[in-house]
């Protein structure tokens, strides 16, 4: 039987991701494995933002951010974060809002995750799977891999 440092080192040597099971309401620790003054931006729809309250809620936590790490910008807002270290786009219309206002530069440095359409994001498990597979270079970034 390996021991829990041997285990997670093979599993990281044969590219598997070793995950965390969540409790309901477990407090995000930001000082975690999460780069320090790491912030994500989210671009979404301006009539879009009203109806994700439980998504905004649930996103910090999947990325093991503290909620004020988090920017939540309109789509057709001027002044979209130009530090954030990785942009997640919710739709067509903000990921092409984001490549607007980005240079070419930002977004070669950037992870940019573009999703579905915000009233598709939470509908069932398929659209909920893909969701998560857009978020993992996002989540990868974030821990310096």
């Amino acid at each position: 039987m390996l021991a829990e440092g041997q285990r997670i080192s093979m599993l990281q040597a044969m590219g598997v991701d070793v995950y965390r099971l969540r409790s309901g309401n477990a407090p995000v620790d930001p000082a975690g494995v999460v780069i320090a003054g790491a912030s994500v931006a989210v671009i979404c729809p301006g009539l879009a933002s009203a109806g994700l309250t439980r998504f905004r809620g649930q996103l910090p936590r999947a990325l093991g951010l503290a909620p004020e790490r988090v920017q939540w910008h309109a789509a057709d807002s001027a002044d979209l974060a130009q530090d954030a270290m990785a942009y997640v786009a919710l739709g067509i219309e903000a990921a092409r809002a984001l490549g607007v206002q980005l240079s070419t530069m930002q977004q070669n440095v950037s992870v940019i995750a573009v999703t579905a359409e915000p009233a598709a994001l939470l509908r069932d498990a398929t659209a909920k799977r893909a969701l998560w597979h857009a978020l993992k270079p996002v989540v990868h970034r974030l821990r310096g891999n």
